[in-house]
């Protein structure tokens, strides 16, 4: 529990440490906000892609920042290595499969800029069977953040669907 609590508080000292750079603090122009905008969605469509490809691999190498933080019901669980992370994807792909479950799609309702390394994505997860019909759906909210590797998901927690991270 105390590492646990360690990497939660890690995970956020680092999200608030790419909004105090001086980078961080220079003022975004409109375009430069939309391009953000644009490419923290392509990241999540990219995430759904390949969640629904049944890749862990490429979703811990390529798409979640090690180590990364889900927040659910039973509290904050870290994945602290790229093993963690692919053995979690693979038993929530597993546990999905046998469940009827064909593939997901996130319909993207917000994207909160905080600067050009850091955004917060709002919106709701889609659950589909092969014939098309609805599984479930629910609201999940996503923090991203920029590194020398490109975006990565950092952390995301679910929600009920009509609730939406804004900006202001």
């Amino acid at each position: 529990m105390k590492q646990c609590a360690r990497i939660v508080s890690g995970v956020v000292a680092a999200v608030c440490a790419l909004g105090v750079t001086v980078g961080a603090q220079q003022q975004m122009s409109a375009a430069e906000v939309d391009a953000v905008k644009k490419e923290a969605t392509a990241h999540i469509d990219k995430y759904y892609r390949l969640f629904s490809e049944q890749k862990p691999d490429m979703l811990a190498n390529e798409v979640f920042n090690i180590p990364w933080l889900v927040i659910g019901g039973s509290g904050p669980q870290a994945d602290l290595t790229k093993e963690q992370a692919q053995a979690r994807f693979q038993a929530s792909m597993k546990q999905l499969v046998e469940s009827g479950w064909s593939r997901s799609v996130f319909t993207t309702e917000n994207v909160c800029v905080l600067n050009a390394n850091a955004a917060i994505a709002s919106g709701y997860n889609t659950r589909y069977k092969a014939d098309g019909s609805v599984i479930s759906v629910g609201g999940v909210t996503y923090i991203l953040g920029k590194s020398k590797d490109g975006w990565r998901i950092v952390s995301y927690s679910g929600h009920p669907r009509g609730k939406v991270v804004r900006c202001d």
